[in-house]
């Protein structure tokens, strides 16, 4: 319920039902960075079309708002801000390259086509989930025609966010359009399905003899840099790449000295003797306290276990503590005891007036909202039975007026001070007269829970943290090191000195956010990935949650093929294997040089026999896993003939196609066709947008913001 959720957690009114519904539709979020580097004011370039800094925080500032509508959180994560962040940019290089081709091609939005698509018999999504009534769930057209007739009159707020939504409608109707034309005009000649009826039909029953890799011990395989060079010629395509870093780090951990420690605690000695006595209480809590007063009245189990019982069984005033917990100085003392409902229930009927932000409709000023309340009180009290209709047809809480006024079951002090006191000291059925910073309440006494004993506490939390000293000490430690090292080898030797630890990332990529166990290090990623930084370059100081971290960049990859030395390593195995698949060829070549010579040879080779019946389609070699080559040469051979050696993903082959059968004569391919093209349609559908963003013209200076 809008303004009942805005009463109990107290921080103004939310929007009624449809701004919200509209609200968890908004495409597109966004976020913004406020720092541009100097003399840079285009975030990036896409197809020749600049994206300004400033309209990429315009957008950011829309759609931060509509995040936290959304999801009713005011504070976003930095690492939530982040991921937004990232996903704006890919929203915005989508949408640019789609409607680009979307202009080119001519492709529109009708009005009769738009209006069908808002108010026809079948209305978009969008507008299906936006308009559905949040208590049943239900889509009511009757709600859409109403809003269209009153929409110069709502909320411009609402408004501006239907004008959203109406426009992610012709959006998602163009780019449905172009997948359509795309996927549509594909075409499967019928050579094309008759191949491929043939490849999953056509039978052979085949001997294959494998021998393994394994048969041979990598220790014994010598490579050279020639046998590198060779494999990484042929294969290189096969390993293109997106940028990444290596990094080793050092963190210095800011930590409270065993001096500053002391010196906290006498602190919080001296302050627990003025807690234990002073008259002004709030304001001694909301001056010395890490955590500001929290006047919520707790029951027995809902505070810390060590004082549970002392609370429950003294006098206002004893104290507790000084105790440590969650690297805080805690103390506590008992403001007061009172036996009160743990739940009430209300009904309610707000008047609201202009400056409140409950309805900028609302235009009558505060002396003839309290009038206009004083007039229902008065009907209401010579009526009870009137109760209901005016809280249907006079409440400004447009959520609580489908209820009749009726908030239900609430916790003792989630309502605003003034709304839960009136429902907790009077009694059920009283009608009474209330103002917030809402507006005047009429409110209907309905139910309260049996009373139970609560005590208000009031809390001094104090922080153990590390004086400005011990920051100091700590950042001069780094830098000294950050200084010494200079190189990669100073790097390690200073650390093998103090007995540091070092850690290492990995492949970091350029929209990276966290490193392994540190949650917000996009400073120092960015630093990472600067041209000026060569490799065993060593990092400033950063100074990262809490923790101070110096860096080497250890590796550098570029975007495209990698360096033969990038993948040495990684190709190594495959270039052994290719060794040992010319040592293979040589034996077999040297044994099996006919039919004949088959089962005496494969079995002096030690190689593995197997017999299966394959079809062209399935790329699988019963036995040994995916075998494309192996495949391909089995069902060029004649029946009865033998292949040459042929070097696979697991072994080195030899086969014989024993008897080919071919696939049944077909004359209508029509289900072939329709598979094919249900093929291509789905990929269509998915791999359109990647397939526009590879051959796109995209710069990317999101670097350079944040």
């Amino acid at each position: 319920m809008a303004l009942i959720g805005d009463i109990r957690k107290r921080s103004g009114l939310l929007i009624a039902i449809i701004g919200i519904a509209l609200a968890a539709f908004i495409l597109g979020d966004l976020l913004s960075n406020r720092s541009p580097r100097q003399g840079v004011n285009t975030i990036g370039n896409i197809n020749g079309e600049p994206i300004l800094a400033t309209t990429f925080n315009q957008k950011v500032d829309e759609n931060i708002e509509a995040r936290k509508m959304n999801t009713g959180n005011e504070n976003l994560t930095a690492e939530e801000q982040f991921q937004i962040r990232q996903s704006t940019w890919e929203q915005l290089v989508n949408e640019s390259i789609l409607f680009d081709e979307v202009n080119k091609l001519g492709l529109t939005i009708s009005k009769q086509e738009l209006d069908d698509q808002i108010r026809g018999r079948n209305p978009h999504s969008y507008i299906q989930q936006s308009f559905r009534d949040p208590e049943t769930g239900a889509f009511d057209p009757a709600n859409v025609l109403s809003f269209l007739q009153n929409l110069d009159n709502v909320d411009p707020q609402m408004k501006q966010r239907y004008l959203t939504i109406e426009k992610a409608i012709k959006d998602d109707r163009l780019k449905t359009k172009y997948n359509n034309l795309v996927s549509k005009g594909f075409y499967v000649p019928a050579a094309f399905a008759k191949r491929d009826y043939e490849a999953r039909t056509a039978k052979i029953s085949a001997r294959y003899y494998g021998a393994s890799y394994t048969s041979i011990a990598d220790s014994v395989v010598k490579i050279t840099d020639a046998d590198y060079e060779k494999f990484y010629k042929e294969n290189k395509h096969k390993y293109q790449q997106e940028a990444s870093r290596d990094i080793e780090y050092v963190t210095f951990d800011i930590l409270p000295s065993a001096e500053d420690r002391e010196k906290i605690s006498r602190d919080v000695q001296k302050l627990y003797a003025e807690f234990v006595t002073t008259d002004n209480l709030v304001s001694f809590v909301n001056t010395t306290s890490d955590v500001r007063y929290d006047s919520t009245w707790m029951k027995k189990g809902s505070i810390p276990y060590q004082m549970d019982s002392i609370m429950f069984n003294s006098a206002p005033g004893v104290t507790f503590g000084p105790y440590i917990e969650n690297n805080m100085y805690n103390m506590a003392r008992l403001v007061d005891v009172q036996t009160r409902p743990d739940s009430l229930k209300a009904s309610h009927i707000l008047v609201t007036y202009a400056g409140t932000n409950v309805n900028p409709a609302v235009t009558i000023n505060k002396i003839q909202a309290s009038a206009k309340a004083d007039s229902i009180l008065n009907v209401v009290k010579s009526s009870a039975a009137k109760f209901d209709e005016l809280a249907t047809s006079m409440n400004d809480d447009q959520t609580a007026a489908k209820t009749n006024g009726d908030l239900n079951w609430f916790v003792d002090g989630a309502m605003v001070p003034a709304f839960n006191n009136a429902v907790l000291n009077g009694k059920v059925g009283d009608v009474v007269k209330v103002e917030t910073q809402f507006g005047f309440h009429i409110i209907k006494i309905t139910g309260k829970t049996t009373p139970v004993k609560k005590v208000r506490i009031a809390m001094v939390k104090i922080g153990i943290e590390p004086s400005s000293r011990t920051i100091q000490d700590v950042y001069t430690q780094a830098s000294q090191f950050a200084i010494e090292s200079k190189d990669a080898e100073g790097f390690n030797k200073k650390i093998e000195e103090k007995g540091f630890t070092k850690r290492l990332a990995e492949r970091i990529s350029i929209d990276q956010n966290n490193l392994p166990g540190i949650a917000q290090a996009r400073e120092i990623i960015r630093w990472s990935f600067d041209e000026k930084n060569k490799i065993g370059a060593i990092s400033p100081v950063f100074d990262i949650e809490g923790r101070y971290m110096v860096a080497l960049l250890k590796e550098k990859r570029e975007k495209g093929v990698p360096t033969i030395d990038q993948l040495k390593e990684f190709i190594e195995p495959l270039v052994k294997r290719d060794k040992k698949a010319e040592t293979l060829i040589a034996e077999i070549n040297k044994n099996i040089t006919s039919l004949a010579d088959l089962d005496m040879g494969y079995r002096s080779l030690g190689m593995k026999a197997d017999t299966s019946e394959l079809a062209f389609a399935a790329s699988n070699l019963p036995g040994y896993g995916k075998e494309d080559q192996v495949m391909g040469i089995l069902f060029t051979l004649k029946e009865g003939q033998l292949s040459k050696p042929i070097k696979g993903n697991q072994a080195v082959f030899v086969v014989v196609a024993d008897k080919i059968t071919p696939a049944p004569p077909k004359d209508d391919l029509t289900a072939e066709k329709r598979m094919i093209s249900n093929a291509f349609r789905t990929r269509a559908q998915r791999e359109t947008t990647e397939a526009l963003k590879r051959k796109a013209e995209i710069e990317d200076n999101r670097l350079m913001f944040y």
